[in-house]
């Protein structure tokens, strides 16, 4: 008996073996087994002939027998469900069969012959069934069998042969139970294997024997004692997987003692340190990974964005641009939109004298990009047309309408279509609600706000930066041409001269400037006539590119306010102001003679033929026509024209009237009624805002305007803004500009005189002058607002001569008059020019001493006084004439004379009591007041004649 010692163990194992050749063949794993010995499980199939020495020997008969072996490394083990490499090195099951008898040794002892083959690809292996021949017992058989197996694995072991997926040689071991071949999909090699018993359960020394052959293990875990789950079951952990897969194929169906082992594959959560720290540290994997897949998203998709952004730019791939294609194309669309001759792009351009702005747009654009360049004018008046005749020739162009723009719903929808003209593709939108939502995720979990969050305004920004690159891109490629024919150009004039025999030093370089044609232009189509949510992005962006110099940018506007956005983005840079202006009186006649003049009908020119029915019938049509001819007669068209003026908008709807069945005069009445509306709608009421503009006028200001309008026509802007009114503040002017109420006529960029917003607007504004209510409540406001003005101004006055000690040094001048006659004398006459309507003075002055009145009310006296000087004689001082230092105007001569006019003995006169230096201020103050008062009393005449019309109506 042969003892080993392991791990405080005593293992013991018999060595008796029949076969001596056999018993070095033995393997190691038998050996370490403590206990029983477990051998491979053979099936007796046949018994043999007995013969003489067996029967005298008593061994037994000799009977044929079945078993199995599982040769492991022939084929890669499946690690995960898309594995292909057991697909690949087993194609076929033929091939596999092949290959694993291969491997078996030609010639073995007993008889033994190979019966089936079973490969297992997805455990690595395949177990090979055969039968031979053993005298003896079940046990005998049984060693014979085993020794067979050890044969195998010498020999597999000296061939030695190694395959990529394995740095091992094959090896093979008895099969001890009964195989359960299946293919099931997601039962895949683990190193766990589970083993369920089905009898009494084993202690972890049995599991320990039973399964350490087939590899080393790391652990076995048994089933709890409180655990009452049936079967009962323990798991043997393996270090290798190969380990798990030959206890899987050769120990399951095993019976050890009265327990039969049912083995499966536990399927395993692989735990990775990396991916474990990232889970428990969310705070800062969530921002990363979001932030890595938007960082991979963009170095993947800007590329290709850039591409795409720059075909739209070059016409790289546009097969409109091939002269035959493009000419069909245009002449399809032609036909098939079937659009109005008379409102035709070239006549127009004609009509509106665009030529005549065409040079200055086109000069601008021939040099160097410096600053922003804005074409303003009413809509219809052609700025679209002068911007695509001035750019024709131009290689790059980008256009932006912005009135498609701000027609989108929401700022996601404007980004998108943004994206769309200007050829970013592909837009990922869902990308914002993504990173919102991951946002507000980390938000929630850790309070703290990551910042990953994307927006439609990100997203705009990236788009013109992506613009900008290209831009950039195209600069360069260009410079590069530049430079390459510059090259060409230099080495062509050297190899000139040296043949020649001269140097070719002194050859000039280039200035490496792009040509006119190759500056790429940008144009920001209807900008500002509609709310934009991206407008001052836009408007940076566009200004940061025409600072780089990479190109020009035109904007396009119907109203001012675009100019000014312009200016208050770039103000350390002068904007170009293009200024289109309604058509002429005769070019409007002309589109409306097109429009309204109807066709002659068909004539037949051999009547002879016809019968009396179709002769009626072409008499009625030339009555018809004559009826129309007469309906559109030339004066009445002229009226049209001279009402509406050249505003194209206002023609078209007078040219769909009339062509719908109203009369000229019922077209023009409609349209003058609208305006009245409008007018009224929008500048007399009293909200914030009217439409998108912000009301920064007050309906005193406007009708002021209006009146002058309605008298001129046109005014002077510097003289409207420096008015009372509007006290040198533009700001309503502007207002009322952006709102369309009045146009601003340029001359060299700055405002020179005002118009009505429209054409009709003139003929709008004398009717509302006519209707007697509304022009006296206005006229009655607006000098309300007259009167207000000057009381502030004379209020003004007063706190700076009662600042100066005015008043009380007039009253101690008082006392020194001659007498008090004088003082009463001047009362007198002073509260007979005054009236009785004024507030300041006293009501009971008859009673009080006019001495006594001098000192208590002197600010009184001196206002009483400076309203009306009296006029007792030619020669005679009255109180203002001594306070002014001058006798009093003669009675021919008006009281506001100027001085150049007084007799030359009348010399200014000192006000008593008042420092020298202050005198002549006091002068002023005293003036200010005096002329205020005279505008307040004429304006009081005013509002009661106005009121007194209102009470009359």
């Amino acid at each position: 008996m042969l003892s080993l010692r392991t791990g405080g163990h005593a293992l013991r194992r018999p060595m008796r073996v029949p076969l001596p050749l056999l018993t070095t063949l033995q393997p190691l794993g038998q050996l370490l087994r403590p206990g029983a010995a477990r051998l491979i499980h053979v099936d007796r199939l046949e018994r043999g002939a007995d013969s003489g020495a067996e029967a005298e020997t008593g061994e037994g008969d000799t009977g044929k027998y079945r078993a199995g072996l599982f040769i492991d490394k022939v084929f890669p083990i499946k690690m995960a469900a898309f594995d292909i490499r057991p697909y690949i090195w087993s194609r076929n099951i033929e091939a596999m069969k092949k290959k694993v008898s291969g491997l078996l040794p030609k010639q073995l002892p007993h008889q033994f012959a190979v019966c089936e083959i079973e490969p297992h690809k997805r455990d690595g292996g395949s177990i090979v069934y055969f039968t031979f021949s053993a005298p003896g017992t079940q046990d005998d058989a049984k060693r014979v069998a085993e020794g067979l197996v050890s044969a195998v694995n010498t020999e597999l072991a000296t061939r030695d042969k190694r395959s990529w997926y394995e740095f091992e040689p094959a090896r093979s071991l008895p099969v001890r139970g009964v195989p359960f071949s299946e293919d099931i999909v997601r039962m895949l090699p683990s190193k766990k294997i589970k083993v369920e018993f089905v009898g009494p359960d084993l202690t972890v020394e049995q599991l320990y024997g039973e399964f350490r052959e087939f590899g080393l293990i790391l652990d076995i875990e048994t089933q709890p004692t409180s655990n009452k789950d049936t079967p009962r079951w323990a798991i043997v952990h393996y270090s290798q997987l190969r380990g798990a897969t030959r206890a899987r194929n050769c120990a399951h169906g095993d019976v050890v003692g009265s327990t039969r082992l049912l083995l499966s594959y536990v399927r395993e959560n692989h735990t990775n340190v990396v991916i474990q720290w990232f889970r428990e540290h969310t705070k800062f994997t969530i921002p990363l990974a979001a932030a890595a897949l938007i960082a991979a998203i963009y170095a993947i998709f800007d590329p290709i964005r850039e591409f795409f952004v720059e075909n739209k730019i070059t016409h790289r791939f546009d097969l409109s641009q091939i002269p035959i294609l493009g000419n069909m194309r245009k002449a399809a669309m032609r036909s098939l939109l079937r659009r109005d001759p008379s409102f035709s792009s070239d006549e127009m351009s004609a009509w509106t004298g665009l030529f005549d702005q065409k040079e200055r747009l086109v000069s601008i654009l021939n040099e160097p990009p410096e600053s922003f360049v804005v074409v303003t004018g009413p809509h219809g008046s052609g700025k679209t047309k002068l911007v695509e005749l001035a750019t024709q020739e131009k290689k790059y162009r980008v256009v932006i309408d912005a009135n498609n723009l701000a027609s989108q719903h929401s700022e996601l929808e404007q980004m998108t279509l943004l994206a769309r003209q200007l050829g970013w593709w592909p837009v990922f939108n869902s990308i914002i609600s993504i990173t919102n939502t991951i946002d507000l995720m980390v938000t929630a979990t850790t309070g703290s706000k990551p910042g990953i969050s994307a927006t439609p305004e990100s997203q705009v920004r990236r788009i013109l930066e992506c613009l900008a690159l290209v831009l950039t891109k195209i600069r360069h490629n260009r410079l590069e041409v530049l430079n390459a024919n510059e090259q060409r150009k230099r080495r062509a004039h050297q190899a000139q001269e040296s043949q020649g025999g001269n140097a070719a030093a002194g050859y000039g370089s280039s200035s490496h400037a792009l040509s006119p044609e190759d500056i790429p232009v940008i144009v920001l189509e209807n900008f500002m006539d509609k709310d934009l949510a991206f407008s001052k992005i836009i408007i940076e962006w566009a200004a940061s590119v025409v600072e780089a110099g990479l190109a020009h940018c035109i904007i396009t506007t119907n109203s001012i306010s675009g100019y000014h956005e312009v200016q208050r983005v770039e103000s350390n840079r002068a904007t170009s102001l293009i200024s289109l202006d309604d058509s002429s009186p005769m070019g409007a006649i002309t589109l409306l003679q097109r429009q309204l003049t109807p066709e002659a009908p068909a004539l037949v020119p051999t009547p002879d033929a016809l019968d009396k029915n179709a002769l009626q019938a072409q008499e009625q049509l030339m009555e018809e026509y004559q009826r129309k001819l007469d309906a559109v007669s030339g004066d009445q068209i002229a009226y049209a024209a001279d009402v509406l003026g050249g505003r194209l908008e206002d023609l078209q709807i007078f040219v769909q009237k009339v062509k719908a069945g109203e009369s000229i005069g019922a077209a023009i009445e409609d349209i003058i009624q609208r305006s009245i509306t409008e007018i009224r709608k929008h500048a007399f009421d009293n909200d914030s805002e009217v439409g998108q503009c912000k009301h920064t006028w007050s309906p005193e200001q406007f009708w002021y305007l209006l009146t002058e309008l309605a008298r001129h026509e046109s005014v002077e802007y510097d003289r409207m803004r420096n008015s009372a009114l509007f006290a040198g503040n533009d700001s309503a002017l502007l207002g009322l500009a952006e709102a369309q109420l009045i146009t601003m006529v340029y001359d060299n960029d700055r405002p020179s005189r005002i118009r009505p917003g429209r054409p009709v607007f003139f003929t709008a504004f004398g009717r509302i002058i006519d209707d007697p209510g509304f022009s006296s409540t206005m006229a009655i406001r607006m000098h309300k607002a007259f009167v207000d003005l000057e009381t502030a101004k004379i209020r003004k006055a007063e706190e700076e001569l009662a600042l100066l000690n005015v008043f009380k040094a007039s009253v101690d001048s008082y006392n020194t008059l001659a007498s008090n006659l004088a003082i009463i004398a001047a009362s007198k006459d002073i509260s007979g020019a005054s009236g009785s309507g004024d507030g300041w003075w006293p009501r009971n002055k008859a009673k009080a001493k006019d001495g006594d009145l001098a000192q208590m009310y002197p600010e009184a006296y001196i206002a009483q006084a400076a309203r009306k000087a009296p006029q007792t004689s030619e020669h005679s001082q009255s109180w203002l004439g001594w306070l002014f230092g001058r006798s009093s105007p003669p009675q021919s001569q008006p009281p506001n004379a100027s001085s150049e006019q007084q007799p030359d003995g009348a010399r200014p006169m000192a006000v008593p009591g008042v420092p020298f230096e202050l005198q002549g201020r006091v002068r002023f103050l005293l003036n200010v007041i005096h002329s205020s008062q005279q505008k307040i009393d004429k304006w009081d005449e005013e509002i009661k004649s106005r009121a007194a019309r209102l009470a009359g109506l």
